[in-house]
């Protein structure tokens, strides 16, 4: 099956065509890391928003342990309401709440089980859990029900699936709850100047409780944050290379899928940078590898320091790295590469007082003079560097069909 380009071009779709196929490649091109990495994957195969799904995969988790709580926590009310020491007020409207709670959780958790681990669910049922305790309360004593400690485990529980806002805005909410609640109390007030002893003796403990409530809603959201905090800091080192700061591999390659489909709906253009360090190995063998890895951190900053914001750089296995230039041409795709050669060429790594040159050599593909889909002109970028390798190396080359094929006719 083929779609239709923007312009009235064909292309195979990303999940049509492999990343690479073995039939004509030279031997360097088989050892090549772009393809070593991506060997039995396809590009379109790739998940843009892994972490969205990591997210979402953690809160289907919270949210089947969530349930559980949940309808422990029906079956608790309705058992206790049995007890001759637990009086109800209202047993009908305590048996409605029961009720549509439960209709409530059944219907989220079994009519709907595609919204599992959605955020919005976690939220709707943290409510129901605050707002099934609030009915309890009411219908069981007031202040002095039994089920009053059951807000301590709503709001733990918001901190815990949700974030630090959540907890607080249900913490507000409970002191609302809890004021409403003292309000509706003849315990509380019996509007009685005698009785205003009592009534504060009475409301202390309840008071208490509720400060407790929010120091338990702040150590809850602290939690909450240093635990975004971590999983940020895990994302990130998930995404960039650790010895240069750059994206790795599979974020490049993220970006550039997007990037791909966002150039086909505008009819758009890129380029694909393939570079290469020159000299790695002989600096290894002369100044030890701790002098190469500092290499390769020169040639990295050197060239982060000149591409633009939009454009995309990642290294993706030692030497190697890989530009993705966004609305760029050829033309303007040599200039860039050819800048970041001369920087590059022009500013020798000093190490340990010794000044050492640094060159490297490029390829450079666009999209859609050398292919027609993502896929192809990373290979041709790829096959490009290579030229620029037994040339002599130090230069960039625009790949150029026809020596291409002139090259699989004689290499």
């Amino acid at each position: 099956m083929r779609e239709k380009k923007p312009g009235g071009r064909d292309s195979m779709t990303l999940s049509e065509k492999d990343f690479f196929a073995t039939e004509g490649m030279t031997a360097h091109e088989k050892s090549s890391p772009i393809y070593s990495l991506l060997s039995g994957q396809r590009v379109g195969q790739i998940p843009i928003d892994e972490h969205n799904e990591i997210d979402r995969e953690e809160r289907a988790v919270q949210q089947r342990i969530l349930s559980i709580l949940q309808w422990g926590l029906l079956f608790l009310v309705a058992l206790c309401t049995q007890l001759p020491c637990v009086p109800v007020q209202q047993p009908l409207v305590l048996f409605i709440a029961l009720t549509c709670c439960a209709l409530i959780f059944t219907g989220v958790h079994f009519i709907r089980p595609k919204a599992q681990g959605a955020r919005w669910l976690l939220e709707l049922d943290t409510w129901a859990v605050l707002v099934l305790t609030t009915v309890a309360v009411w219908q069981t004593g007031f202040l002095s029900s039994p089920f009053l400690p059951l807000y301590f485990v709503a709001i733990m529980l918001t901190g815990v699936v949700l974030d630090a806002k959540a907890a607080y805005q249900q913490t507000a909410a409970v002191t609302l709850c809890w004021l409403l609640l003292a309000a509706a109390d003849s315990k509380a007030f019996s509007g009685s100047l005698e009785a205003l002893r009592i009534d504060t003796e009475y409301l202390v403990v309840p008071l208490i409780r509720l400060i407790l409530l929010w120091m338990l809603a702040w150590t809850v959201s602290q939690f909450a944050l240093e635990n975004e905090i971590t999983k940020e800091k895990i994302r990130q080192l998930s995404r960039t290379d650790q010895l240069t700061g750059l994206w790795n591999m599979k974020m490049l390659l993220i970006f550039m899928q997007r990037e791909y489909q966002r150039t086909l709906t505008r009819s758009g253009k890129f380029s694909v940078l393939m570079i290469d360090a020159d000299s790695l190995k002989a600096v290894n063998d002369a100044l030890g590898h701790h002098a190469g890895t500092m290499l390769i951190v020169s040639i990295s900053e050197t060239m982060r320091s000149e591409l633009r914001e939009e454009d995309m750089l990642a290294r993706f296995g030692g030497d190697e790295f890989i530009a993705f230039l966004p609305e760029t041409d050829c033309q303007d795709a040599f200039n860039v590469a050819e800048r970041l050669r001369r920087k590059i060429a022009t500013t020798p790594m000093i190490y340990e007082g010794h000044a050492v040159e640094i060159t490297v050599s490029c390829g450079i593909a666009c999209f859609p003079v050398h292919g027609e889909d993502l896929i192809e002109v990373m290979k041709m970028a790829d096959r490009a560097l290579y030229r620029s390798k037994d040339a002599g190396k130090n230069q960039c080359t625009v790949f150029d069909p026809s020596t291409d094929r002139e090259r699989f006719r004689f290499g």
